[in-house]
């Protein structure tokens, strides 16, 4: 159990280096917004994460070729992307202060953080990929695979956490014109990964 819970880490950790459009938002909200909102579309990205690796663990995954009728979501996913990217791009940068974010906006970052991570195939593909590994690792033991993904997931959104929480720890020393700058390069390299997505997945 030890050494699945052990595996687990370092696979959350490895998915925490992964600098996708999560992890950009991420840092764009904590430069920006409030922790809140960090925490909230964080939060979004965990149960999407969460219901993945359920669906997956119920479907009891064979082959990556039986994903192959998913194409249409390289699709959806990478039009989502542009259009958020499109947003950072004309979108006017505010400094707000925790008390000025409503309930209603944080919902909203859940369910943004949610819908980015369910419709990137690519996350998809990621915890299929670590699914096969983990059953055949544990010799198709469920219990050390949950506990496997459990550790991972747990890790996963701690990184997620401590990212917008640094971030946000840095606001006082960025000015509106550097966010300006920020936002731009952002929303190019989301637009970037959307366009990835479609066209060279």
């Amino acid at each position: 159990m030890f050494v699945a819970v052990l595996n687990g880490i370092l696979m959350g950790l490895i998915l925490s280096t992964l600098c996708g459009p999560i992890f950009f938002m991420l840092i764009n909200l904590g430069v920006s917004s409030s922790l809140k909102s960090v925490f909230y579309l964080a939060f979004g990205v965990f149960i999407s994460d969460a219901i993945t690796i359920c669906l997956l663990l119920y479907a009891a995954i064979g082959s990556a070729s039986e994903l192959k009728h998913l194409e249409f979501l390289f699709y959806i996913g990478g039009a989502i992307l542009i259009y958020f990217g499109i947003r950072n791009l004309i979108k006017e940068p505010v400094i707000m202060d925790q008390i000025e974010v409503s309930q209603k906006t944080l919902n909203k970052l859940f369910l943004k953080g949610f819908m980015i991570n369910s419709l990137n195939p690519t996350i998809l593909f990621f915890w299929l990929g670590a699914m096969i590994l983990a059953f055949n690792s544990y010799h198709n033991d469920k219990n050390l695979v949950i506990a496997h993904f459990i550790s991972g997931l747990s890790v996963t959104l701690l990184t997620d956490c401590m990212k917008g929480y640094s971030a946000f720890h840095l606001k006082k020393y960025i000015k509106p014109d550097f966010l300006k700058v920020f936002n731009r390069i952002s929303g190019i390299i989301i637009i970037a990964l959307g366009l990835k997505l479609i066209f060279f997945h």
